[in-house]
């Protein structure tokens, strides 16, 4: 009796039919798994582990979004007033408002007239171009015509 099983058992391994049987579960865990991989990255950027905009914007689209309110309002307001939400323009580590602990960049205020509570187009020319002119800003950073 159990030379008959082997013998059954040999031909099945012969003619491939056992293989067959094994493959079919394999392929299955295997789509299981990629699909288990693409939902779990699509969880991700959609429910914010993956969240690009979270870490606010960078200098360069801090800059333009200044600039073109500026130049908006025909480059008449002074820098300070203008007002950058999404962007840590003093280096201060709080994104939004300008802090006490600044350190060199704070240093002289900004002009009078305009929002020293608020990251501005002033702290933005000031800690990230080096610019400390209200004109030189306007000028160099956001090219409006100044006299």
């Amino acid at each position: 009796m159990k030379l008959g099983i082997l013998k059954s058992l040999y031909r099945g391994i012969k003619n491939n039919k056992i293989m067959k049987g094994v493959a079919l579960p394999i392929e299955a865990v295997i789509i299981i798994v990629i699909a288990l991989v693409i939902l779990l990255a699509v969880i991700a950027i959609f429910f914010g582990i993956y969240n690009p905009t979270r870490a606010g914007m960078d200098v360069e689209t801090a800059k333009n979004n200044a600039c073109q309110i500026l130049t908006s309002m025909n480059c008449v307001p002074i820098t300070s007033s203008i007002s950058i939400g999404s962007f840590d323009a003093d280096q201060d580590g709080i994104i939004g408002d300008v802090g006490t602990n600044v350190g060199e960049c704070n240093d002289p205020p900004p002009p009078a007239g305009g929002d020293s509570s608020q990251d501005n187009l002033y702290m933005l020319c000031k800690c990230y171009y080096t610019i400390d002119d209200e004109d030189l800003c306007k000028k160099n950073i956001c090219r409006c015509e100044v006299d």
